[in-house]
């Protein structure tokens, strides 16, 4: 079992490598009433902290609210599953194959095989979690690096979490997984209409990361015929889940997160159940604008609305037909289903059209999530990948809040030049879109007129893209990167965390791009990323939450070849664990680059290169003598160019390691 000081070592050498960049040279702290206390490098606060301890703390504040999210819905998850299914239910995919937990291996050291087995994963996780709370406390940690290692460990439970959620349901539920062939669907198709041109049928909108929710409602629909009688449109990582269900033909993606106002405006929906997180804390405001009951249904999110959980359903849907109410909180699921379809039935009936020319309906295609990645996937592309001749593994995640044309170009370029790229919750959604066709060319030539899921398989291999679900599919990002690092060891991975992670920063090129603003959960996502070895590029907003993870020149670049035992330099590969990018190209740039690992052939070196400088853009980058580390990794075309700034730089070749970090501290 990991605790919050087992790692502590491992956290060391990734800090010594890669020591965090703090942006603030003074800061206010209100954690208690001994404050505020203004803090800056000559004066600390009342109990003591330095600044570099305080901003580290608030990463650590960060990490941990954000695992938190994840912790909680884990949690939730696997209980009312349990109560659902029983708690022997067995974990296994739809074929009957036992499924595949590559983080819970890793850091619990075990193989799930039941639903009560997820129950032992979360209970460590809220151990944890309350540990790494009490940390935050006036008078506890009080040094920069611990409390940095303790976010670390923070993001390793974010990370647990999210496997702990989504393969809980995959198997309880019937998702496909270990799957690239999951079907296209269409992105909110149009609505039927009636004679006059008003919507048709009665509608209900779900928003939220439960799928069960959600899921009640379809099985409700399903068992009293009712699936081609209402329209059930989902919002965000509830409905990436909802359509991966079996009976998921009547879901309608009605989009992500940033579509939830233009949505509700639109008056489409007869009544709006909530889950938790990713809720517009203002929708209840909105919703009573238009006159839309909402029904809320999770302890984390209550919105001030009275608890109706124990009411008959006629008086609760009497309740939201009268209007006295804005809404109302039911924690029975069962009653959810009963109650959002007998209220939207009732609306319809007794309402007029209240839909406003709001435009809603996008109708691309998206394919559905394809959950993990099979062993028979990352055997065939583990050696490709360790060897550098693929590329690299780029995963796009984060909420929206960026131009869609910008995500889209960043998978497009990465794709053509045959990285594996995949993607998942509101990212996913948003890359469904056909972005506009370049000048010149019309619709429909050249590949424009289609999305990327209609243009590419859902492989996990070079070329290909992979949607693999909603938010917390990210764990089988990662998870595929401890698979690699299992199969090309020869190790085991049970309990291995140090070695496996080792192995991930050393040799598997995988990197993440999360382009738009970034929520705790996020962030809590990309520090469990980055204590596992994979770096991560933020977008322009991500130097509001005042850390980095870079390395510079500074920086000792050694490692330790375990062939012959000694201290070689390997250059800056992968330079930074945490950065930022501030537009789409230098995204690329810089992803391109992270991708490179010590122990890349020169064959594979030469792709990483040529790669790296084309979409550079702007010549021969300044750096490149650091990454070549004899004349056989300079890509084919390129010598002409690249001698003379070797020779400027005074560059001499060096030794291609059997890298490692564990024996170089």
């Amino acid at each position: 079992m990991q605790d919050i000081a087992s790692l502590r070592k491992w956290d060391f050498l990734l800090l010594k490598r890669y020591p965090p960049r703090y942006f603030k040279t003074e800061d206010e702290c209100t954690l208690c009433t001994y404050g505020p206390c203004r803090i800056n490098k000559k004066k600390r606060g009342a109990c003591g902290i330095k600044l570099d301890a305080h901003l580290s703390r608030m990463s650590l504040f960060t990490a941990v609210t954000g695992a938190a999210g994840h912790a909680s819905l884990a949690e939730t998850i696997t209980s009312e599953l349990i109560e659902k299914f029983g708690k022997d239910f067995p974990l296994t995919f739809s074929d009957g194959e036992p499924v595949q937990t590559p983080l819970i291996r890793l850091i619990r050291g075990f193989k799930p095989k039941t639903l009560s087995d997820m129950k032992t994963v979360t209970s460590y996780i809220n151990r944890e979690i309350t540990s790494l709370l009490s940390v935050i406390n006036m008078g506890q940690e009080g040094e920069w690096s611990d409390f940095e290692s303790k976010a670390l460990h923070a993001g390793m439970l974010d990370n647990l979490a999210l496997e702990v959620a989504d393969i809980s349901q995959i198997a309880a539920f019937g998702f496909p997984s270990n799957s690239p062939d999951t079907p296209v669907i269409p992105l909110n198709p149009p609505l039927e209409k009636g004679e006059e041109g008003e919507d048709k049928k009665p509608a209900i909108l779900c928003i939220g990361h439960n799928s069960i929710t959600g899921i009640e409602i379809m099985q409700y629909l399903d068992e009293n015929k009712l699936s081609d009688k209402i329209d059930l449109f989902g919002l965000c990582c509830m409905a990436s889940d909802m359509s991966r269900t079996p009976f998921s033909w009547g879901v309608r993606i009605a989009g992500n997160q940033r579509d939830q106002l233009k949505f509700i405006k639109s008056g489409i929906a007869d009544v709006i159940v909530l889950d938790s997180q990713c809720i517009r804390t203002d929708i209840i405001d909105y919703a009573s604008e238009i006159g839309i009951p909402v029904i809320a249904t999770s302890p984390e999110c209550c919105l001030g609305l009275p608890d109706r959980t124990d009411d008959e359903i006629k008086n609760i849907v009497d309740g939201l037909m009268s209007k006295k109410e804005k809404g109302v909180l039911i924690f029975d699921k069962k009653k959810v289903a009963k109650a959002a379809v007998e209220t939207a039935l009732n609306r319809r009936q007794k309402t007029e059209n209240r839909r406003q020319k709001t435009e809603v309906n996008k109708n691309y295609k998206i394919r559905i999530g394809r959950g993990a990645v099979s062993d028979a996937e990352i055997k065939n592309i583990a050696p490709p990948i360790i060897m550098g001749e693929i590329p690299g593994i780029i995963g796009l995640l984060g909420c929206p809040d960026y131009s869609v044309n910008e995500l889209s170009e960043i998978a497009r370029t990465l794709i053509d030049r045959d990285y594996i790229v995949t993607s998942g919750g509101c990212a996913a959604i948003d890359l469904a879109e056909i972005p506009p066709p370049p000048p010149f060319i019309k619709e429909g030539e050249g590949g424009f007129g289609k999305s990327l899921y209609e243009e590419t398989a859902g492989r996990f291999d070079a070329g290909g893209f992979a949607n693999l679900g909603s938010c917390i599919s990210a764990s089988h990002l990662l998870g595929a990167a401890i698979k690699i690092a299992g199969v090309m060891l020869h190790r085991p991975i049970d309990g291995n965390y140090k070695e496996i992670a080792d192995y991930i920063l050393t040799r598997v090129g995988v990197v993440i791009i999360i382009l738009g603003p970034i929520s705790q959960k996020a962030f809590a996502t990309a520090t469990g990323a980055n204590r596992l070895g994979i770096p991560v590029i933020f977008g322009r907003r991500g130097e509001r939450y005042g850390r980095l993870l870079n390395g510079d020149k500074n920086c000792n670049w050694e490692v330790m070849d375990m062939r012959n035992k000694r201290r070689v330099f390997a250059g800056p590969v992968p330079e930074h664990l945490l950065t930022v990018a501030d537009t789409p190209s230098e995204a690329l740039a810089i992803a391109a680059k992270l991708c490179m690992r010590p122990n890349d052939t020169s064959k594979g070196r030469q792709v990483k290169l040529k790669n790296y400088i084309e979409l550079y853009k702007n010549g021969i980058p300044d750096d490149i003598h650091l990454f070549i580390r004899t004349e056989y990794d300079i890509p084919q075309g390129y010598k002409d160019k690249i001698y003379p700034k070797l020779k400027e730089m005074n560059w001499k070749p060096v030794w291609i390691p059997d890298p490692t970090l564990l024996t170089s501290a």
